[in-house]
């Protein structure tokens, strides 16, 4: 083993610069052979998610990703606040879907169910309205994706949050 100077920290060599996989190169062949799991979408989504200053703007990576290892960033945008509502929203995509409606029309509406319970009821059958949901629900479960959100909406409204959630929890507390 030799080194830049006595006791000095090992120069590393172009041979011995390490991969970015712990697994060999032709195990990772065999596996981009195989056909994917049903629920590997979900492991592909979900992150955790770092949103990055780069030269040109903020760039979306998965927390162990970055320009550093030659990873492409997911996604990448010229204004953080955009970036940041990605960040929040990215981990439902791909996400078995919190919330069904029934197919059957009821009185008053169309089931919302989650799992096999119903858990209220639209009067028309909207199937974005339902996936809007499912974007929430994902992003009240992930602290990350709240803060990232929250962030992204800058101080005056994070301010107006505080008012709102100060006077709910003081207004709960009398009754």
């Amino acid at each position: 083993m030799s080194t830049s100077e006595p006791g000095g920290s090992r120069e590393a060599r172009p041979s011995e610069i390490r991969p970015s996989n712990a697994f060999k190169s032709d195990f990772l062949d065999l596996l981009r052979e195989q056909d994917e799991p049903v629920l590997s979408t979900e492991g592909e989504t979900t992150g955790p998610w770092e949103l990055r200053l780069e030269a040109e703007g903020w760039a979306l990576y998965r927390m162990w990703e970055g320009a550093q290892h030659g990873d492409q960033p997911e996604a990448f945008f010229k204004h953080r606040d955009v970036g940041l509502l990605f960040q929040a929203v990215w981990p439902a995509v791909g996400r078995d879907a919190v919330f069904h409606l029934a197919a059957e029309r009821l009185q008053g509406g169309f089931a919302v169910e989650s799992g096999a319970v119903e858990v209220g009821r639209l009067r028309t059958f909207n199937d974005e309205l339902l996936y809007a949901g499912h974007v929430a629900a994902c992003m009240v479960r992930s602290p990350l994706a709240l803060a990232a959100l929250f962030e992204a909406a800058g101080p005056v409204v994070q301010e107006k949050v505080g008012q709102i959630l100060g006077r709910r929890l003081a207004q709960a507390s009398r009754r």
